[in-house]
């Protein structure tokens, strides 16, 4: 049976986020099995497992979260690298996005991806 209620238009405690979040990411975006976009009929990103590391996150638990990314594209149409001058040209947006980080058991990876 489907709720009758409106959703709420924000959730969690009142004090905002609890530790370990919100956690950052950051990565170049690298190829990953061919498989997500086809199969889900929708962009997907892929960022090494070190990206992880930015903020000490490396044990965040596996699982499906939801927030925002942000690409930086230069005036050739290339993702701006983390680390590469940035200053000329710069295009890009933020998103919604929702991001898997673990072994995808649809997929029986052995190994942890983001």
């Amino acid at each position: 049976m489907r709720p009758t209620d409106p959703r709420p238009l924000t959730t969690g405690p009142e004090g905002g986020p609890e530790s370990p979040f919100p956690i950052r990411l950051s990565g170049p975006v690298i190829e990953g099995f061919g498989r997500g976009s086809k199969e889900l009929g929708i962009p997907t990103a892929n960022i090494p497992l070190a990206g992880l590391s930015v903020g000490g996150h490396e044990d965040v638990e596996s699982g499906v979260y939801y927030g925002f990314a942000g690409v930086s594209i230069d005036a050739q149409g290339n993702a701006i690298q983390p680390g590469r001058d940035s200053s000329e040209g710069v295009k890009g947006g933020v998103w919604p996005m929702v991001m898997s980080i673990g072994f995808n058991p649809v997929y029986k990876n052995k190994k942890r991806s983001v």
